[in-house]
This record gives C-alpha cells, sequence and structure tokens, in this order.
C-alpha cells in the first residue's frame, strides 16, 4: 500500500493519541495510517521541541502539526511507498493458511514468519488474511470489560418514526441520538431530523451538558457523519469530528463494520476453554 497525504489536523490526533498513552497499533487502526508514519511523526515533533510521549495536549499546537506536515510533503515519493504486502506473503499463502486451520493467532503467525525472514506489519497481514481466507473469519461474540466511570461512551442513531410536518406538507423521519454510558448504562437521547456531523455534535454537546462530563473514549457504531470508511482494520474519521473530538478531548473509537458488538481492544472475547 502506498502512504496517503495526511492532514495537519490528522498529524495533531496522533500526537495527541500517542500523549494520551494509546498504543501504536490502536492508532493504526483508528487513523488508516502506517507504524512508520506515527514514529516519523514523532520524531519530527521532537526535532520542533516536544516529546508527543511526554508532553501536555496543549503543547501540540497547529502550528507544530502544520510544520510536521510541511516537513513531510518534501519525502521523496520513492521513499513513501511500502513493500505490497501481496509480493511478501502470496509465496508462503499456503502456510499461513495451515496456521489459520490450526487456530494459531494470526499475531503470532506474524511473528512465526519474522523467525522466517517474512517481515510484515501486523496491520497488513491481518488485511492480507481478510482479502485471501475471507472464509476462515469467524463470528465471535465480545462483552463489555470492567470499565471505570467515565472512561466509555457508546453512540449511535436509531430511527424513532415519521411525523407529520405541516410546515412541509409531508411526513418527516424522526431520528434518536443515543449516547450510552458503559459504565451505568445511563443513557441520553436526542432528537433529530438529520443525520448529520452536526446533529452528532449538537447531540455530544447535550449529552455532556446532561451527564455533567465527557468521557475520555467514545465508541461510534460507524456512523457515516463521523467514520467516513468503516473498515475492520483501517477505519477513517471525518476530519471535522475529529477536530470536535480534539477540541472536547476525547477519542473516537470506531467499532467494526458488520460486528456491532466488537468494539475494537477495548473488549475482550471470553474465554471459553
Amino acid at each position: 500500500m502506498a502512504y496517503r497525504k495526511v492532514s495537519m489536523i490528522e498529524i495533531k490526533e496522533i500526537l495527541i493519541r500517542v500523549a494520551k498513552g494509546q498504543t501504536k497499533r490502536k492508532i493504526r487502526r483508528d487513523l488508516h495510517v502506517h507504524g512508520l508514519t506515527i514514529n516519523r511523526y514523532i520524531e519530527e515533533a521532537k526535532s520542533l521541541g516536544i516529546n508527543p510521549k511526554d508532553c501536555q495536549i496543549s503543547q501540540i499546537t497547529d502550528d507544530i502539526c502544520t510544520a510536521i506536515a510541511k516537513n513531510s510533503a518534501t519525502v521523496k515519493s520513492d521513499n513513501a511507498r511500502l513493500y505490497p504486502r501481496d509480493v511478501i506473503l502470496l509465496p508462503v499463502k499456503d502456510k499461513i493458511e495451515n496456521y489459520l486451520n490450526t487456530g494459531i493467532k494470526k499475531t503470532k503467525i506474524v511473528k512465526l514468519l519474522a523467525r522466517e525472514n517474512i517481515l510484515v506489519t501486523e496491520s497488513s497481514f491481518l488485511r492480507f488474511v481478510k482479502d485471501h481466507f475471507g472464509h476462515l473469519a469467524k463470528n465471535i461474540t465480545v462483552r463489555l470489560p470492567d470499565t471505570e466511570p467515565g472512561q466509555y461512551a457508546q453512540a449511535d442513531f436509531g430511527r424513532l418514526g415519521k411525523i407529520w410536518d405541516e410546515t412541509t406538507k409531508k411526513y418527516k423521519v424522526v431520528h434518536a441520538f443515543i449516547v450510552t454510558l458503559c459504565f451505568s448504562r445511563h443513557m441520553f437521547v436526542f432528537i433529530t431530523f438529520k443525520q448529520d456531523t452536526r446533529a452528532v455534535i449538537e447531540g455530544c454537546e447535550l449529552a455532556w451538558q446532561y451527564f455533567g462530563a465527557i468521557p475520555k473514549i467514545l465508541i461510534f457504531d460507524n456512523l457515516t457523519p463521523v467514520v467516513q470508511k468503516a473498515d475492520c482494520y483501517s477505519p477513517r474519521i471525518n476530519k471535522t469530528f475529529m477536530e470536535y473530538s480534539q477540541f472536547r478531548q476525547f477519542l473516537v473509537d470506531p467499532a467494526n463494520p458488520a460486528h456491532p458488538r466488537g468494539y475494537s481492544e477495548y473488549f475482550v472475547i471470553p474465554n471459553h476453554s
């Protein structure tokens, strides 16, 4: 895969997540960036006088992120391309399939391949498995972990029905934007006629007023106004909402598409053994 151009807002989001202690693996999945890109931005930030791993969020300014974006734009295109994963992994496709059939975890397979000098990032390997071994995908049920108060909240839209609008003389669909605190399951409902980014932000603002606080992480079931591209391994977050989340200082965590109960690495798979 090729590196895509990353905006100043996305660079700021990456550095904020690093400063908050989020793992590179999680950042790669949520923001659709490569680990080498994250490392490069961290080093660029250090050269500009801040260490994202040990700094205040307020130190990650727009000016610093703009400077990093400009520096990154000077990277030659020859160096901005990764080795295609298929070129590396197709020669050992049968071996990978045998590993998967025997129940070996994907993270373990990456390590086994590395011992044979077959080097590939975990995210690239997961995409390879998704493309070539979809028939081996397993439907698993996940449960909420024990969380601390104020740590996580979930948000989604629900359709309520139709009401008559005297102005337009037509029926209009009414939606509910629902924010639920994972610890207490306390719920806030915002009624709206639209399902756009503005409605989501307005609903969030009213929810924060209602709850009296803002959670550290907000989990979305891949709402289009928030997640532009829904993908198990490389979702893409709407830039406008990303700016809003930075302003309100919470992280956005998209759920896995077609698996609304599979909320990323914050949730755990029950052990049935």
